[in-house]
């Protein structure tokens, strides 16, 4: 199937087009740094679909001719070396711009995939751009998400250059909790987590097999469970202790008002 069939217009699965960003009003735009409760870019948005399957929608090397923000769903940026490996830079949550850098007119350094349900909103580049440069708003917000991307990779730096697998794998799991709560996405102290053990490997500087064994090692040491998709913290507090966690990453470059 080709990226064209993989993204299909949400009105042609039958989606509401606009009730799909409202899960978690009480949540401020200030606090989550949600791009789907920014009012001001709905109007200059070209289309919303809904992957069908993983799809690259921005690849390493070439130029963006499109800017999309993440609605509902999941995706990642990840680099790929000449032997074919893979480095996962970063994860996309609902919410997230799915990357700043597409407004740039160089070359990208890396690519960008969606996952299976994913659904996103996408604008022409230049109508983007000149948006940005005309709405304190919208440009306030971008300049919030860019710190936050940095504080969020300077600790993705000591995961893989000084924690240990355990360490690395429950400070990810907090990290997707602690975004997740923010945005309204944890029910039942339960959150979705579409990701395979191979994602989290690229991600880890890990081996699947690693990964694995660390998982059920973190199970059996009844910290975490997660299976099927499932997250469920067990003991946050050891957790936490376990990880050197200290959340206030998280909240680099939030807006005010």
């Amino acid at each position: 199937m080709s990226q064209k069939n993989s993204l299909m217009t949400a009105s042609a699965v039958g989606a509401k087009n606009d009730g799909l960003a409202v899960n978690s009003q009480g949540f401020t735009f200030a606090s989550t740094l949600d791009w789907r409760r920014l009012e001001s870019i709905q109007a200059v948005r070209i289309r919303q679909s809904i992957v069908t399957k993983p799809t690259t929608v921005l690849k390493q090397g070439q130029i963006a001719t499109s800017f999309y923000s993440l609605l509902e769903g999941w995706g990642l940026r990840y680099r790929l070396l000449s032997d074919g490996r893979r480095q996962i830079l970063s994860f996309l949550l609902p919410g997230d711009p799915v990357t700043l850098s597409a407004l740039s007119p160089r070359p990208l350094a890396y690519s960008v995939q969606l996952l299976s349900e994913a659904v996103v909103s996408e604008f022409d580049i230049d109508l983007m751009n000149r948006h940005m440069r005309e709405n304190d708003e919208l440009r306030q917000s971008a300049n919030a998400c860019f710190e936050r991307e940095l504080a969020m990779a300077d600790e993705h730096m000591i995961n893989l250059g000084r924690r240990s697998a355990k360490e690395r794998i429950a400070h990810l799991m907090l990290e997707f909790d602690t975004l997740l709560h923010m945005r309204g996405a944890v029910h039942g102290g339960q959150i979705f987590i579409p990701l395979r053990q191979r994602h989290l490997a690229d991600a880890l500087g890990l081996t699947t097999i690693h990964v694995n064994r660390t998982l059920r090692a973190l199970r059996d040491e009844k910290l975490i469970d997660l299976r099927g998709g499932i997250l469920s913290i067990l003991d946050r507090e050891r957790l936490m202790a376990l990880a050197g966690f200290d959340g206030a990453y998280l909240s680099a470059g939030t807006v005010t008002g």
